[in-house]
Parts: C-alpha cells; sequence; structure tokens
C-alpha cells in the first residue's frame, strides 16, 4: 500500500499535516488513496502498537467524509469494524465519519448507533463523547423516525455529560429539533439551563435552539 508506511512513521497529532495532505490528494480526484485508508482504518484491530496506522487512516476518512460524503457513504459497512479497536482516536473520527455520512447512507449509518451508546457510557472524554453525540445528531437530522430514534439518547447524555460536553449537545439537539415539535419542551430545558453559560458559545447555541423552538 501505497501510504502504509507513511502512516507507520506519522507519530504527530490526528491532525497532522499529513492527514491532511492525504486527504486533499483523495479531494483531488485520488480515490485509491481513500480505498487504502478505508481498509487502513480497521488494520490489525487488537495490537495496539498500530494504532497511529489506524488513527493516521481514520483522520483521512473523516476529512474526505466532511467534504464528499458520497466518497465514503458507500464503505461505512467497512469502517463499522473501525469501532470496536482500542483507541480513542480511531473511534471518534469514525464516528465523525459515520455522521457526514448519514444523509447519504442512512441505513448503514445507523449500524454505528450501539457503538456511539457505549462511548457515551464509558465517559472516555470529552473527544469520544461529543462525536458521539454529534454523530446522533447528524443521523437523527435526516428524518423525524431518525430523530424520534436518537432523542432518548441525547436527552440521557444531556443529563451527564463530560466536562465542556454541552456546546456539541446543543449541536445535536439543533440537528434534530425541526423534525420533533413534541418535544421540544424536553430540548427547551436544555437549552434554558445553558442559555446563561460561562463560554458565549454554548450561550450563543442555547439561543440559537430556543429560536428554533419558538418557531416550529
Amino acid at each position: 500500500m501505497r501510504i502504509f508506511d507513511l502512516l507507520k512513521e506519522n507519530k504527530g497529532t490526528v491532525s497532522s499535516a499529513l492527514g491532511k495532505e492525504l486527504a486533499g490528494e483523495v479531494l483531488n480526484g485520488d480515490l485509491g488513496i481513500l480505498d487504502e485508508a478505508i481498509a487502513l482504518s480497521v488494520y490489525e484491530p487488537e495490537d495496539m502498537k498500530e494504532k497511529s496506522i489506524r488513527a493516521g487512516a481514520a483522520k483521512i476518512v473523516e476529512i474526505v467524509a466532511e467534504k464528499k460524503p458520497e466518497l465514503v457513504a458507500p464503505h461505512l459497512n467497512k469502517l463499522i469494524h473501525a469501532l470496536g479497536v482500542d483507541e480513542p482516536q480511531t473511534k471518534w473520527m469514525t464516528l465523525r465519519t459515520f455522521g457526514f455520512c448519514a444523509e447519504k447512507n442512512p441505513k448503514d449509518a445507523e449500524k454505528a448507533i450501539e457503538y456511539a451508546v457505549r462511548c457515551m457510557e464509558n465517559k472516555q472524554g470529552l473527544c469520544l463523547s461529543s462525536s458521539a453525540v454529534l454523530y446522533l445528531g447528524d443521523l437523527g437530522a435526516v428524518s423525524k423516525e431518525y430523530a424520534k430514534k436518537v432523542f432518548p439518547l441525547i436527552e440521557k447524555e444531556s443529563k451527564n455529560p463530560v466536562l465542556n460536553e454541552e456546546d456539541w449537545i446543543l449541536e445535536a439537539y439543533l440537528n434534530i429539533a425541526g423534525h420533533l415539535k413534541e418535544k421540544s419542551d424536553e430540548i427547551a430545558k436544555f437549552a434554558y439551563k445553558n442559555i446563561d453559560a460561562p463560554k458565549k458559545s454554548t450561550q450563543k447555541r442555547a439561543n440559537k435552539l430556543l429560536k428554533i423552538i419558538e418557531s416550529s
């Protein structure tokens, strides 16, 4: 594989220049790199020594999924196995990938729900929990049916968030609020709870959510 050695030697952070560069090549038409990255996202899943390869590959896939989800969406069945690895980095980037692709392939994107729930229940940190709740919001945005399915999961997380997760729970609610007029009161409670939050970003999201609820 062309990118295997590059990823193996990449010891930087998951948002490294290498991942962005390789994703850029995919977006410019080199789909062979995407195929390799999808395969390497689940490379030797039980070997923690290879986590940098998996995480680096998952980063490439995530960037491509955000920019052109139609390129990644057909491959979600392959990527689902990346949610079962031990390292948080690969899991949180793959959850974001599933969220980005939800509109294009909701049937397969839905299969990540159980992994998202597990990540939120395990409380392994902001990156993992927030990626899980954002994925649920992206899936819920697809339709009223999906919004109804993910709402109780987001609501449960809202009652016991990890530190600084409020912004991302609000983002998830922003995605589904339009589909769930019958749940407006429950969603509004969380918005009101954060309307005077210390962070301006949280206040902004809370106010935006309340405006959506009030106009629906």
